[in-house]
């Protein structure tokens, strides 16, 4: 999105009494009328914790919902590294014009990039002088988290928010899958006016049409196996020469139920990101059945070219 000076706003974190304990600037980047998607960066010294430590540098995708009792950001390292996802419980933020205000609730949970959580300061929610509705709301929120923490960071729905950055920028996306089985494109193509940036995707589910399609080389597929780093970043190329396009995304993994090995269990998932300043590949390892192992990783897809093209 375009630097203009009216994309630039200030990020207000309070306690539970409207008492301001942090404020940091931030870029607009995406908005609806009960969502905003900011863009804000780490140029604090290191900070360890328990869960991740913090440099400088780090990008955070925070999203404030004026209509929900949590926050969500998302942080990655400066080479796109995900570290995973923060969910603070807040009392629904206040959106005003260049400003956004949140009451921090103390309840906080962390998830990490593969799904797995951590509940954070339960004991410090519990001495806060909240009325019975406040505290019925923040647990009601946890649990909504708690049921799908990788559904946390789906609204806006990604695939919306990519699709906003590519038409703005007038970029083109080619697709490679093998596990998600047209999972991804359909995401994609969900989106009224998709044609004006998707170009297509190949759904290479057979290692014969990864080679003879994408141009995935024999020898990685033997050497690595379908299910690799070097197999998904193959296929990220391979779908972006095909199509012509400015960027291609690959998603390659083992679903489930069956097909795991010790060395490859079942989860094992590699996504790639080919571009024209840079590739990327990121591995995960899920712990649902096969609909939600698929659902991941379509998300996490979309999760890195949103990074990207936030940078």
């Amino acid at each position: 999105m375009a630097t203009d000076p009216s994309d630039r706003w200030m990020i207000r974190k309070r306690d539970h009494r409207g008492r301001e304990v942090i404020s940091y600037p931030a870029r607009l980047l995406f908005q609806t009328p009960d969502a905003v998607l900011m863009r804000a960066v780490w140029d604090r010294p290191p900070m360890a914790l328990e869960y991740v430590r913090l440099e400088p540098g780090d990008l955070w995708l925070e999203t404030f919902y004026a209509d929900r009792w949590y926050n969500v950001f998302e942080i990655r390292a400066p080479d796109g590294r995900l570290k995973g996802r923060y969910c603070n419980i807040t009392r629904p933020a206040r959106v005003l014009p260049g400003e956004i205000c949140a009451e921090d609730l103390a309840l906080d949970l962390w998830v990490d990039p593969d799904g797995r959580t951590l509940l954070l300061d339960e004991d410090e929610f519990a001495r806060l002088p909240l009325t019975p509705e406040e505290q019925s709301a923040a647990r009601q929120a946890l649990e909504g988290l708690l049921r799908a923490p990788l559904a946390c960071w789906e609204d806006p729905p990604p695939e919306t928010v990519v699709g906003h950055f590519l038409r703005e920028r007038h970029l083109t996306l080619a697709v490679a899958e093998s596990c998600t089985g047209g999972l991804l494109s359909h995401r994609i193509t969900d989106v009224p006016g998709s044609s004006d940036y998707y170009l297509g995707s190949v759904t290479a589910y057979a290692n014969a049409v990864k080679e003879r399609v994408l141009g995935v080389p024999h020898d990685v597929l033997q050497a690595h196996g379908a299910v690799s780093r070097e197999t998904a970043l193959a296929m990220a190329r391979g779908a972006r020469r095909l199509l012509g396009a400015d960027l291609a995304l690959s998603v390659t993994g083992i679903a489930g139920p069956g097909g795991g090995t010790p060395a490859k269990p079942v989860g094992l998932t590699y996504i790639a990101l080919s571009a024209p300043d840079g590739e990327w590949v990121e591995e995960y390892r899920w712990t649902g059945d096969r609909s939600a192992n698929k659902a991941a990783s379509a998300s996490a897809a979309l999760a890195l070219l949103r990074w990207y093209l936030a940078r």
